[in-house]
C-alpha cells in the first residue's frame, strides 16, 4: 500500500517538474524574443541617425562654398591691392542688394562718416576737408554700403547708399543720404537735444549784449554725458548784418565763439543776406565715444560744403578749431 503511494508521489513530481522546466523554456524563448527586437530597433537607429547626419553635413559643406564665395566676391571689390583704373559701370551700383552692402560694412578698417554725402574725416578735430570719391578707383564700392543717417538732430533713417552721377570730373559723391551719415549701427544721440527759440535766461543774465541781437535759438544738450548742459546760442542781426554761434557752459558762462559773420550777402539765394543759423550745425556722436560733436559747417558759395569744423567738448575743455570768421563774397 505505501509502495502504491510513493510510486503515485514520485509520477505527480515527474508531471510538475515537467511543467517547470516548459515554463522555464517559455519565459527564455520570450526574452530572447525581446532582446532580438531591442538589437533590431537600436540597429535600425543608428543607421538613420548615420545617414541624417551625412545629409546635414553635405548641406552644409554647399552653403560653406556659397559664403566662401560670397566673401571672395566682397575682398576683391575692395582689396587695398586693387590699383588699376577701370570704366566706372552702372552695374556695379544698381545691383547692390542690402544684404551684399551690409557685408561690405563689417570689412572696413573704420567708421565711415558722411556730411552730405561726402567722406568726412573724424580722426581728427579742427577744421576738416570734405572729400569727394573717386569714381575712378574699385575703392569706391566700399562706401555703397547702408548708412544711418541723422539730421536736425535727430535719427531720420537707415538707406542704402548710391554712387552719384558725376559731380565734378572723375568725382562723384553718396546719394540717398542724409546729412550725417553713419555706417555702424550704435546711438549717436545717446542724450536729449532741446531747440528752443530763445536765449535761456541763465545766458542772458551773464550776457546782457545778446539782447542786441533781434532773432535768436539755442540748442541745449548735455555734450559730454556729465549730467550738465550747454548751450549752443546762434543769434543774428538783422540791421547790423550781423550773425554768430556760441557754446555756453552749463553756468551761463562763455565757453567759446565757434563763428562769427559779419554783412555778408548772397543775392543768388538770399536776397536779403546770408546769416548764420542753426542749418549750420549738427551734433551728433560720429565716432561712438558717447561724447557728441559739433559738426559746424562753413558757408561757402559752392552747392556743396568744402570744409566742416569738428569739435569735442569733454571735461569743460572745447578741442577744435572755434571763433572762425566766416564771410561770402556779395554776388553783382
Amino acid at each position: 500500500m505505501d509502495e502504491k503511494k510513493d510510486s503515485k508521489k514520485e509520477v505527480v513530481e515527474e508531471v510538475k517538474s515537467e511543467k517547470d522546466r516548459s515554463l522555464f523554456a517559455k519565459k527564455l524563448l520570450n526574452c530572447f524574443l525581446i532582446l532580438i527586437v531591442i538589437v533590431t530597433v537600436g540597429v535600425g537607429a543608428v543607421i538613420y541617425y548615420s545617414l541624417y547626419t551625412y545629409s546635414n553635413e553635405e548641406i552644409i559643406d554647399n552653403t560653406d562654398i556659397n559664403n566662401t564665395s560670397m566673401v571672395d566676391i566682397i575682398n576683391t571689390a575692395i582689396s587695398p591691392e586693387v590699383t588699376g583704373n577701370t570704366t566706372p559701370s552702372s552695374e556695379n551700383i544698381t545691383t547692390i542688394t542690402t544684404g551684399e552692402a551690409d557685408s561690405r560694412k563689417v570689412l572696413n578698417e573704420s567708421i565711415i562718416v558722411l556730411y552730405d554725402g561726402l567722406v568726412l574725416e573724424t580722426d581728427e578735430t579742427g577744421i576738416v576737408e570734405l572729400k569727394y570719391i573717386d569714381n575712378t578707383n574699385d575703392l569706391k564700392e566700399k562706401y555703397v554700403i547702408t548708412y544711418y543717417n541723422y539730421e536736425n538732430y535727430g535719427f531720420k533713417d537707415s538707406t542704402l547708399g548710391t554712387l552719384s552721377q558725376q559731380v565734378l570730373e572723375g568725382l562723384v559723391k553718396i546719394d540717398n543720404v542724409g546729412k550725417v551719415s553713419i555706417s555702424e549701427k550704435y546711438d549717436a544721440i545717446p542724450r536729449e537735444i532741446q531747440v528752443i527759440n530763445t536765449v535761456p535766461s541763465i545766458v542772458l543774465d551773464n550776457n546782457k549784449d545778446l539782447s542786441n541781437y533781434d532773432t535768436a535759438k539755442t540748442l541745449i544738450v548735455d555734450l559730454d554725458g556729465n549730467g550738465t548742459n550747454e548751450y549752443i546760442v546762434i543769434v543774428s542781426n538783422k540791421q547790423s548784418g550781423e550773425s554768430k554761434i556760441v557754446l555756453f557752459e552749463s553756468t551761463g558762462i562763455v565757453k567759446n565763439v565757434l563763428g562769427t559773420m559779419n554783412k555778408s550777402g548772397w543775392d543768388a539765394n538770399t536776397p536779403n543776406g546770408y546769416y548764420l543759423s542753426y542749418t549750420n550745425i549738427e551734433v551728433v556722436d560720429i565716432d561712438n565715444d558717447g561724447i557728441m560733436e559739433i559738426l559746424f559747417e562753413l558757408p561757402t558759395l559752392e552747392a556743396i560744403p568744402s570744409q566742416v569744423s569738428v569739435l569735442k567738448y569733454t571735461n569743460g575743455e572745447l578741442f577744435g578749431k572755434t571763433n572762425i570768421e566766416c564771410s561770402l563774397i556779395k554776388q553783382q
